[in-house]
């Protein structure tokens, strides 16, 4: 056998032993193989051998070498013969049959047509060995593969996903090619990833179709379901779906099916979720993923239910863990129960959300230093940087705001940008740049300041890293996005600069093109600038870049205050398109409270008062973002509709989500701005329909703990304090809400009336001047000046101020008739009728309108007018009670008490508040000493009014003596000197003559007014009254 020796496979093996470093089963692999080569080639040639020695032929096989580098043996294509046909001794070749050592070697004889014996060559036993040797290599792979499949499961690990994906490790059938079964999985993370991007983008429909073909090739792939689920969730929440029970009891799916699409169609989330936690029973997010859609219905018990379940499976999942907790806290006011499951979940998986809400809970229990260490413990052990960035924010806002200690603060902030990666996270620098703000340490100014110098660096070093060629000795500011930009311009846009605004979002945009909030901000600008055109093309850009809901909803507000003008000229705003574009932001994101805020006022002003309430409790139960603004319009919404105890009930309820006593000093260690919307309607309501001071009061400190320099509270405050006979502390309210915004109208306007009355007419006449240089179209200032200059006797300067006002804003109806009363006192009566005819031109609903203009007709002794002009004026302006009362009285002195009495009553029933109505219908019956009536008079007036009704208040009577004390004692001739600060900072000098913003008052022309004024005449009456009335309904 000298031929093989050069093709041993033992020479084979022993290379392969040489190499240490080859895989373990690879060698295996190899010395299989070898060793059937060899023993196929050794059968092979035994079987030649046999053949040789009972053929009386030689045949000598060739070995060759194949491209495999194994040995082939060849055969030649003789014919062998025999020597005799009736041989004594049969041979291996007339039985066909040649066993060796147990192996069957096959060998084929065939007959040809003279007789002589054809034998092929021996192919068979090639085919046989090749058979053999592909049996073996198959059982060979089928057991390597088995065995991998359990050493991948085995390292996956109970809890662990797939290759990283979070699927639950299920019995998966063997797939005899591994190749299909790896691309079949590539395929779906493929697919998964495409339908999330869809997603994102806003493309539901195509995402859920994917997401389905998804499931009918893998019905266990759990992140599937929990996507689908999702999607439908947001979807029935969007379309108002509440408590749905779309599950029957025979709808049960089978668990050994493997295509979903046999199975029913999906109608809701829950029925998605029923079924992904059938196909993938120990998937804790999707056990949790349910109970948070429950909870968004509102369904709290089967919420507890699934949240058990979850538990059970992971008893320390912190996702679980932090759900559970706001579940007890929302729901069930259970502190400990929270407190219990957020410990729990921060023992191996701590979060953000776990130590910010343990922190919140601790300060509002009153565990202040509790929350600090809490916050210095699980600082260092979160890995993510965003969440360790948000627990510094959560403790800088502890200690500014709980502590007081702002350094602390300041060093926190500094510990986060300095800690990390190289990119930072640009809240820390806004925070950094507002710290002190809610200690009142800072201002708007010095803020402002400080986002400028951070900008600007960032500017430089961006244009000094571009400018370097290597790129290694200047680097960009370490910020990925605008925000910085944002809260810059936000601040001018605050103080009315809104050019410059616009410029600080251009640069920014240059630095960071893909930032869509900063086109959203963009858009914001140019809308207010009039540019409704660039406007719109800069919400479009900030929606093609990344679909927001905030875009959505500028958007959406944009064509409802400005529509685009259709083919057939019509501008009316496109309510369905309007209402597509909130649906589309409740999509995106179905816990942002704007967007339910923003639907919700859009169905109050379309008069659907219940889809309106519908929308607004949606988004309380949702948990939303920014729950002030819910809250604020569910409670405008009920005030609208005349429901005040209910209005003031859900202000409470929202002011009690943000704080709670005074001994408490806050509730949340994060502010919330919003809050102030609902600090001033409640202390609104307390002040003007309760007359309790005290409790408004109460109300506006809680909102100034959130905002402590908001312009309104502070007003509103100064109101209190003036009601309750705090003068001095009514002043101090009164100077910093001004000195908070100098533009602040109502202010100025204010402030100068309590002076006014108090008899201070130079600090009265400094404030209007001061209010009318920061804002010179507002109405109510100019009529408040022209007032002062009438009840002074200067009636050529009060004229003036009337028609310098007319001219500035000619849509302010008050000032026609402050003037109209004005030439009414003078004598002139046809200058006053030409006043009111165009006030009530302008505006016929304004009830005082039409009082005027009877009580000019009253002056010329035109009684039968009179009477006309009162019904008008209650048929256009049915809700202003005083009508009521002058026509009553104007019925009495025509002898007609049963009228008198009839609009008495309705006047009562439209406005039960309105004292004057009461105390004329006492006067009525008392004239015709009707005792009974007066006895159920007296009963209704003290069912409705705490006090007596017929004499004003404790409060209201100290605060009239002291203001006629002060007059007595003389009136002030020395401007305070926080006011004398302020007119010296805008630029008013109070010892010079009356100026008006542009030039003097000698400017102003009054008779070029009247000449252009429609008359009330006898043709002017006649056309007030019998033209036909306006839609009050609306």
């Amino acid at each position: 056998m000298p031929l093989l020796r050069g093709n041993c496979s033992d020479q084979l093996l022993c290379k392969t032993n040489g190499n240490r470093v080859m895989d373990t089963n690879k060698r295996k692999r190899i010395r299989r193989s070898h060793r059937h080569r060899l023993t196929v080639t050794v059968l092979i040639l035994l079987g030649a051998s046999c053949i040789q020695m009972t053929s009386p032929f030689s045949i000598q096989p060739s070995v060759t070498r194949n491209s495999s580098n194994s040995a082939v043996v060849r055969w030649p294509s003789s014919r062998l013969h025999s020597t005799s046909s009736s041989s004594s001794s049969t041979s291996p070749l007339e039985s066909n049959q040649v066993t060796l050592k147990g192996t069957i070697a096959t060998a084929t004889s065939s007959t040809t047509d003279d007789g002589k014996s054809k034998i092929s060559q021996p192919k068979k036993n090639q085919q046989n060995a090749q058979n053999i040797q592909k049996k073996k290599q198959y059982k060979s792979a089928k057991k390597y593969n088995n065995k991998r499949q359990s050493n991948k499961q085995q390292r996956a690990g109970p809890g662990k996903g797939y290759k990283g994906r979070g699927i639950r490790t299920q019995q998966r059938p063997y797939y005899s090619n591994r190749s299909n079964a790896q691309n079949k999985i590539r395929h779906i993370k493929h697919l998964y990833s495409k339908a999330r991007l869809l997603e994102k983008r806003g493309a539901w429909r195509e995402a859920t179709q994917i997401l389905e073909s998804i499931l009918e090739l893998e019905p266990r792939d759990a992140h599937s379901y929990l996507a689908l689920a999702r999607l439908e969730s947001r979807r029935e929440r969007r379309r108002g779906d509440r408590n749905r029970e779309g599950i029957a009891k025979d709808d049960t799916f089978d668990k050994e099916s493997t295509s979903v699409k046999a199975q029913q169609q999906y109608k809701n989330a829950r029925e998605i979720f029923e079924t992904g936690t059938s196909f993938c029973p120990t998937s804790t997010h999707l056990w949790h993923a349910w109970a948070m859609h429950e909870q968004s219905l509102n369904n709290v018990s089967k919420a507890r239910q699934l949240l058990d379940t979850a538990l059970e499976l992971d008893p320390w999942n912190g996702y679980v863990c932090h759900a559970y907790g706001m579940l007890e806290m929302q729901h069930s006011k259970n502190a400990t129960r929270a407190k219990e499951l957020w410990q729990k979940g921060l023992t191996y998986q701590p979060s953000a959300a776990l130590v910010c809400s343990l922190g919140s809970l601790y300060t509002s229990t009153g565990n202040s230093d509790e929350a600090r260490e809490l916050y210095e413990m699980y600082i260092p052990k979160l890995t993510n940087e965003r969440e360790r960035i948000e627990v510094y924010l959560a403790a800088s806002s502890l200690e500014e705001t709980v502590f007081q200690d702002v350094e602390r603060a300041s060093q926190l902030l500094k510990e986060a940008l300095g800690s990390g990666s190289s990119v930072h996270d640009s809240r820390a620098y806004v925070a950094l740049a507002q710290l002190g703000t809610s200690g009142g340490l800072v201002g708007d100014l010095v803020v402002k300041k400080r986002l400028k110098e951070i900008c600007m660096k960032q500017m430089k070093k961006r244009v000094d890293g571009n400018k370097s060629s290597s790129g290694s000795s200047s680097k960009a500011f370490p910020v990925k996005d605008g925000r910085l930009f944002n809260a810059w311009a936000k601040l001018e846009s605050k103080s009315n600069n809104l050019r410059e605004a616009k410029k600080i979002l251009s640069r920014g945009m240059k630095m960071y093109p893909q930032d869509h909030t900063l086109l959203q901000a963009a858009g914001n600008i140019e809308e207010r600038l009039g540019n409704v055109t660039a406007a719109r093309d800069l919400y479009s850009a900030s929606l093609h870049l990344e679909p927001s809901a905030p875009t959505l909803i500028a958007y959406a507000m944009l064509e409802l205050r400005s529509p685009e003008q259709d083919d057939d000229d019509n501008q009316d705003p496109n309510i369905t398109m309007v209402r597509k574009l909130l649906d589309e932001a409740l999509l995106i994101d179905p816990k942002h409270g704007p967007a339910y805020n923003a639907f919700g006022n859009l169905e109050r002003r379309e008069g659907n008062a219940d889809k309106a309430k519908q929308l607004y409790e949606d988004g309380i139960n949702a948990n939303c973002t920014d729950a002030p603004s819910v809250y604020h319009g569910l409670a405008k919404l009920h005030l609208s509709m005349g429901e005040v105890e209910e209005a003031q009930r859900v202000l409470q309820q929202g002011l009690a989500l943000f704080g709670t006593s005074r001994d408490n000093k806050f509730a949340f260690a994060q502010r919330n701005e919003n809050v102030a919307f609902l600090a001033h309607t409640l202390a609104m309501i307390e002040l003007n329909c309760n007359n309790n001071a005290v409790h408004a009061k109460n109300a506006l400190e809680q909102g100034l703990r959130h905002c402590r320099n908001s312009p309104q509270l502070l007003l509103a405050m100064a109101l209190c304090e003036s009601r309750l006979g705090n003068e001095n502390a009514a002043r101090v309210m009164f100077e910093r809400s001004l000195t908070a915004d100098q533009g602040h109208a109502q202010a100025w306007q204010a402030f100068g009336v309590i002076e006014m009355q108090a008899g201070n007419f130079m600090t009265a006449k400094t404030l209007f001047e001061c209010g009318l240089k920061n804002s010179p179209t507002h109405g109510a200032l100019w009529q408040a000046y022209g007032t002062l200059e009438s009840w002074k006797g200067n009636i050529i300067n009060a004229r003036l101020l009337f028609a310098a006002g007319i001219e500035k804003c000619p849509q302010h109806v008050p000032l026609y008739q402050a003037w109209a009363c004005l030439e009414l006192r003078s004598g002139d009566v046809i200058t006053a009728k030409r006043l009111i005819g165009e006030a009530l031109t302008r505006d016929k609903r304004n009830g005082s309108g039409w009082l005027v203009a009877a009580k000019i007709e009253e002056e010329t002794d035109n009684h039968g007018l009179v009477g006309l002009i009162l019904r008008r004026g209650i048929e256009c302006a049915p809700g202003y009670t005083e009508l009521y009362r002058a026509l009553a009285e104007h019925e009495i002195t025509r002898g007609k008490i049963d009228s008198a009495r009839e609009l008495l009553e309705k006047g009562i029933e439209i406005n039960p508040l309105y004292a004057p109505l009461y105390h004329s219908l006492a006067e009525l019956e008392a004239r015709i000493f009707n005792l009974e009536g007066l006895a159920k008079l007296n009963k209704r007036t003290a069912a409705i009014f705490p006090s007596n009704a017929m004499t004003p208040s404790p409060s209201s009577t100290n605060r009239m003596q002291a203001w006629g004390n002060k007059i007595k004692q003389g009136r002030s001739a020395q401007i305070p000197d926080g006011i004398a600060a302020l007119a010296e900072k805008i630029g008013v000098d109070s010892d010079t003559n009356m100026t008006i913003v542009g030039g003097s008052l000698d400017d102003v022309d009054p008779e070029s007014l009247l000449n252009g004024m429609g008359g009330f005449g006898e043709e002017g009456a006649d056309g007030l009254m019998f033209q036909q009335m306006p839609d009050v309904s609306r």
